[in-house]
């Protein structure tokens, strides 16, 4: 153990997960052009983990791309994102996908987009949320009634939702 310390960081530790795991980031071109297409691409490898990632249902990482004009806005219809998690109906009953990566695979995220304007910046990131299923948990509980809990259930789902954290972030001026 690092400093002869034993600890149990997982997924809420965001420089373990960094550690865990390799994020390599390109361009297809380095400058573009009104009307140019912008194709960049993200790989996300599960490198040191030791077993799937995220290992379980609650945590839900996101891949995420969009473009932001130069106040800083984000261009209506530019978020492109893909998922690495496991998601479970809130009951547990079924899954609904797995696209969680095992020791040494790879989730190669490719963004593309036509450039509408000048001035743009291509923002890239990876956040990790690791309570992703307590929130749709909790909000569900709270909509049924949680009863002499409901302080408690809206301190968790205020918890929850302030969890998530990016390991990975790069902005790219394109034009």
């Amino acid at each position: 153990m690092p400093d002869r310390r034993h600890l149990w960081r997982g997924i809420h530790d965001a420089e373990m997960v960094r550690s865990g795991v390799t994020v390599g980031f390109s361009t297809d071109r380095e400058r573009y052009a009104v009307g140019d297409t912008v194709l960049a691409t993200l790989t996300v490898t599960n490198s040191k983990v030791g077993h799937y990632f995220p290992t379980y249902v609650t945590p839900r990482v996101v891949v995420s791309g969009e473009l932001a004009d130069r106040s800083g806005q984000v261009l209506a219809g530019s978020r492109q994102e893909k998922i690495i998690g496991r998601e479970v109906t809130l009951d547990l009953s079924r899954e609904l996908f797995d696209t969680r990566l095992a020791p040494g695979e790879s989730l190669t995220f490719q963004y593309r987009h036509q450039l509408s304007s000048a001035g743009l910046t291509l923002r890239i990131a990876v956040t990790v949320h690791p309570d992703h299923f307590y929130v749709g948990f909790f909000e569900a509980l709270l909509s049924g009634g949680a009863g002499r809990g409901t302080a408690q259930v809206r301190e968790a789902l205020r918890a929850a939702r302030t969890s998530p954290f990016t390991i990975y972030r790069t902005q790219v001026p394109l034009t």
